[in-house]
């Protein structure tokens, strides 16, 4: 589940539906015991990708290194 940090303590956010509306997309659930609902919007895609860019980087040059490790590995034991 995910959570929400506040100044008045941290609760939980459950998200009940999302949506496609005019301005973007829409998570509508609950936050404790009040009613919640996310927006996102195109304006926030932008800053939604530099987030997960630097993990993305990562993973993809450990997937390579891995690979260059298994082909070299293999072609070791070929000869």
């Amino acid at each position: 589940m995910m959570r929400v940090s506040s100044p008045i303590g941290d609760m939980p956010f459950e998200a009940r539906s999302i949506r496609l509306s005019e301005g973007g997309l829409q998570v509508d659930g609950v936050m404790g015991a009040w009613p919640a609902t996310v927006s996102i919007s195109s304006s926030d895609v932008p800053a939604l990708l530099r987030l997960v860019a630097k993990p993305a980087a990562v993973a993809a040059a450990l997937i390579t290194i891995v690979g260059v490790a298994a082909v070299a590995r293999s072609n070791r034991k070929s000869r």
